[in-house]
């Protein structure tokens, strides 16, 4: 049995701070736990002048069962998340922001996101990468467009990008029935690997600049509005994929701060979830720029991409 600091909000604000930023943890913890998730945080690095705290419940937890294969079973109670609304958005500090991570919302038809997309409509100097929860996803694609068009960055799971706009993903043995096909996706996509262009397209008509799926072992694609971008992982063996998702994502942003090129990004992002699957726990294979850098020397030429077919 492990007890250890995970939540989506905690667990990209690690993977920033590794990075050598100036990172502010906006967030809510209860009484119970709240303080050591604030005293984990400041030894990470991370600021959490602008974090809540509730009496009103507990720290949002999760009781999680992991198999031998490193997949999982999650129970999730949110707790104090549920009570982390747009006032407590430190508006003023947010406009000083150069970048905003927007991870789950756990509150019911949270305005959270109506205050940010105001705030990066008069703001267009802040870029803002995503990552929806459940409640945002199921809402679909159609409700969040304006907040789509304030968005650098997208990040989804295949299931949850299919989901999110209505479009299926194609299964990777469908595309060895079509000869036309085969040879289009050849020089991108790996015979494992499902077709997710549609998902990809869809988010970046609705709005984003830059769309990504993930796929666990099969890798990550990206779509830039011209270009289909294909990243395979760096190994297939795994521990435990807790926060995988959320060090894909911070990793890939890291980047794009850094003003790297989507190609670097997407091994960014592999990298530091490379090295969170290797370990238990959400944050404890969290990587810091160097190592990164270290790896990405010795994989750089992986990752494919084509104009994207019509």
């Amino acid at each position: 049995v492990h007890e250890t600091f995970g939540g989506g909000a905690t667990n990209t604000a690690v993977t920033f701070a590794g990075m050598g930023f100036e990172v502010c943890f906006v967030g809510m913890v209860g009484e119970k736990y709240g303080e050591k998730v604030f005293d984990n945080l400041h030894v990470r690095g991370v600021d959490c002048t602008y974090a809540s705290q509730t009496d009103q419940d507990r720290t949002g937890f999760s009781n999680i069962i992991n198999t031998f294969d490193g997949d999982r079973t999650l129970l999730y109670y949110a707790g104090a998340n549920r009570f982390f609304s747009e006032k407590e958005l430190p508006m003023e500090a947010l406009k000083q922001a150069d970048w905003i991570f927007l991870s789950h919302l756990a509150q019911p038809k949270s305005r959270i996101p109506q205050r940010l997309r105001s705030l990066l409509a008069s703001n267009s100097r802040i870029k803002l990468a995503w990552n929806p929860g459940h409640e945002q996803i199921e809402e679909g694609i159609k409700k969040w467009k304006t907040l789509l068009k304030h968005t650098e960055v997208i990040f989804l799971n295949k299931e949850e990008a299919s989901v999110f706009t209505g479009v299926p993903y194609e299964l990777a043995a469908s595309k060895q029935d079509d000869p036309q096909k085969r040879e289009c996706y050849d020089c991108l996509l790996p015979p494992y690997a499902d077709d997710c262009s549609g998902p990809l397209k869809a988010m970046v008509k609705a709005g984003a600049t830059l769309a990504v799926v993930t796929d666990g072992r099969n890798g990550a694609q990206a779509f830039d509005g011209k270009n289909w971008y294909f990243c395979p992982v760096l190994s297939r063996k795994r521990v435990d994929t807790l926060g995988a998702g959320d060090a894909y994502a911070s990793g890939f942003t890291s980047a794009l701060i850094q003003g790297l090129p989507l190609k670097t990004a997407l091994l960014y992002g592999t990298i530091n979830a490379g090295g969170v699957v290797n370990q238990p726990g959400a944050q404890n294979g969290v990587m810091t720029k160097k190592e990164i850098e270290k790896t990405l020397k010795k994989v750089n030429n992986r990752v494919k991409q084509m104009l994207m077919p019509r």
